[in-house]
């Protein structure tokens, strides 16, 4: 992970989301001017107004020009860096199946409270960098890598902390419910990430306690030989 970008190319599904990201959006933001809002993700109208396709739709769209450029080029390099290492399926279960998850949690939590969510719209293309940053920031960490970030030398903890940080603060200066998706991928991103520490770390503590078991089940076990009587000349074990 010494490269911060890969080579041009079009052939990753990375590649191919960042491109596919870019058209969706000028596409929403063309649309926006005659007041159509189709491709954005409305928990209420997904609900109420049965327009199912809006979490899917949301994922490639950013929703102003910075987030844009920047989105595609997150996308474009560091989930290519990422899909070098895991595998095109992986990734991909990664870079969308977590927004979408993200996405069926938001629609429970606007259930819930369908006032709090109404006229609420979000673009999945932020929960889709935030998952990959926080991602590529974690494979570093446990792979003891270095990261170089703006030419600073940064571990792979502190860089996914700082995904979380631009959450954080997104939701301090605007509100937590803006960012609510984004906050369930980063739940979702350190849980995937740590499933198999949390799992090895559940085995050695039965382990352990199986083994206290066993020393405390033959301590209290006792074995002896007496000799047999007149009638019975073997030992008996008791």
């Amino acid at each position: 992970m010494n490269s911060f970008f890969t080579s041009p190319s079009f052939r990753l599904r990375a590649h191919q989301i960042a491109l596919v990201m870019v058209g969706t959006s000028v596409l929403q933001g063309i649309m926006l001017q005659s007041g159509y809002a189709a491709l954005l993700f409305y928990p209420y109208n997904t609900l109420f107004g049965f327009e199912l396709w809006r979490p899917f739709t949301s994922l490639f769209v950013a929703t102003s020009p910075l987030e844009v450029i920047f989105g595609a080029i997150i996308i474009y390099s560091i989930g290519g860096t990422l899909e070098y290492r895991m595998g095109s399926k992986r990734f991909l279960y990664i870079a969308l199946g977590i927004p979408l998850v993200a996405s069926v949690l938001t629609l429970v939590c606007a259930f819930l409270s369908p006032r709090m969510f109404f006229g609420i719209a979000y673009g999945g293309a932020r929960e889709v960098i935030t998952t990959l940053w926080i991602t590529y920031g974690l494979v570093a960490h446990f792979s003891h890598e270095r990261l170089n970030f703006w030419g600073s030398p940064l571990s792979g903890k502190a860089f996914a902390l700082i995904g979380v940080a631009f959450v954080a603060l997104n939701a301090v200066f605007a509100s937590p419910i803006i960012v609510l998706p984004e906050l369930f991928c980063i739940m979702l991103c350190y849980a995937y990430m740590y499933r198999h520490r949390t799992s090895n770390l559940r085995n050695k503590l039965q382990l352990k306690y199986y083994s206290w078991k066993l020393k405390k089940l033959k301590g209290r076990s006792g074995f002896r030989v007496i000799k047999g009587t007149r009638d019975d000349n073997d030992p008996q074990i008791h």
